[in-house]
């Protein structure tokens, strides 16, 4: 393998240092835009070999794991630097697509931390003993980091790696490789194992023995229900009297503190709205809070985030009236017939954006909309749809809530 001294000009969507050599671009994990560095060449990357000339804006990491996991990729960068990069990545996505738009500063919603962790679980045998691993993949490659404390997550959070090894030593002798999801919720930890197929009767009652003793509130397998002592909530950090319930394994924002912060800036987005459709809705948080001001109707393809939905709609009243349905809005938009009744829509899809129901949007006479987009490359996409048709943004709000990650939220008004 060769060696190289590059000088780092930029960041890639990765959040890899990207420099050039010889005319081909070269990803560098672990550096910094305006850094010079020794490096091992290989195909299209290079191991970082030495940091020659570090970057003003290069700070210590947090966590005695990193560089080694794979979980973050920006501990090193200082806080402010990474907030101007995302809101960057957010114009260049818009640009690139030839539009221009508003972008305000990227807002920190890191709250507490992350309330949700999968970790993944392998069995390491030696001749004297089994090893049960939990933790996270180390970076670029199929190792598992044997985790024993994380720094992005909530505190309610750090029994997780030990519940994991635990529940792996259960489940040893199947011999797959499994994932262990935990959540906080205000009834206690809500797990879910993935991964493990089906099982006997004598290994399900030893998972249900080992979640009563460990005080869980909830145990599944592959979503099913092994054990629910108590019936998992999340509370909504700026409506304290609020609370939805969390069926196993949905859809659920990182941090409580993004959750609010998304909430009040589609709350915002929508002011003066009667009637709002609130596409991929998921479990509720926004429609539940944007019900308090307006009429909402909701739609999911997970069955059972509406049904979630529809029961924390009878645990919370006291709003305008709001209903939910399921409804796949890939395959079956919201068509522009449709959305006659509404005069706005809250759209949040999953990363691969809105395509379809952008398009039926674009056909209908729907004048107003907020994107919520986890994804600034989709939502550009699909925001240059609308801007073919007509809709101009008024606003885009950056809301980072995934701290020492390359990844973005952002929220955006939309217009015609």
């Amino acid at each position: 393998m060769s060696e190289a001294l590059l000088d780092i000009e930029t960041m890639g969507l990765k959040g890899d240092g990207v420099a050039r050599h010889e005319g081909e671009r070269v990803h560098v994990p672990f550096t910094l835009p305006g850094e010079k560095v020794h490096v091992s060449l290989g195909t299209g990357r290079a191991d970082l070999e030495e940091i020659v000339t570090p970057s003003a804006d290069r700070i210590a990491p947090a966590c005695p794991h990193f560089g080694t996991c794979g979980g973050c990729a920006l501990q090193h960068w200082a806080p402010e630097a990474v907030a101007r990069w995302k809101r960057e990545r957010i114009l260049s996505a818009l640009r690139f697509v030839g539009l221009e738009a508003p972008v305000g500063e990227t807002l920190p919603a890191y709250g507490a931390g992350r309330r949700r962790v999968t970790l993944h679980i392998r069995r390491i045998e030696t001749p004297s003993q089994t090893r049960i691993l939990a933790g996270f993949m180390r970076a670029k490659s199929h190792d598992l980091i044997d985790l024993d404390t994380c720094p992005l997550l909530v505190p309610e959070l750090a029994p997780a790696p030990d519940l994991a090894r635990k529940a792996g030593m259960i489940l040893r002798g199947i011999g797959k490789p499994l994932d262990f999801q935990v959540t906080a919720s205000i009834e206690g930890l809500d797990c879910d194992i993935r991964g493990a197929g089906p099982i006997g009767e004598g290994l399900r009652q030893k998972l249900v023995a080992f979640a009563v003793e460990e005080k869980l509130a909830r145990l599944t397998l592959h979503g099913e229900r092994l054990m629910e002592a108590r019936v998992p909530r999340i509370s909504f950090e700026d409506q304290p009297t609020m609370a939805a319930f969390l069926p196993p394994g949905s859809f659920l924002q990182a941090t409580g503190a993004a959750e609010a912060q998304l909430s009040v800036l589609a709350l915002e987005g929508l002011s003066g709205a009667k009637q709002v459709a609130d596409l991929f809705c998921g479990l509720g948080p926004f429609g539940l809070r944007l019900s308090r001001k307006m009429k909402v109707i909701g739609y999911d393809s997970d069955k059972a985030a509406i049904e979630a939905f529809q029961r924390s709609i009878r645990a919370n009243p006291g709003g305008k009236p709001v209903s939910a349905e399921a409804r796949d809005l890939f395959r079956r938009p919201l068509y522009a017939p449709e959305l006659k009744p509404f005069d706005a829509v809250l759209l949040d899809p999953p990363r691969q954006g809105a395509e379809a129901q952008v398009k039926e949007i674009v056909k209908s006479k729907l004048t107003r909309l907020v994107y919520v987009s986890c994804d600034p490359e989709s939502f550009a996409r699909d925001a240059k749809l609308l801007c073919d048709a007509g809709f101009k943004i008024s606003k885009v709000t950056p809301v980072d809530q995934f701290r020492h990650s390359p990844h973005v939220e952002l929220v955006a008004e939309m217009a015609r």
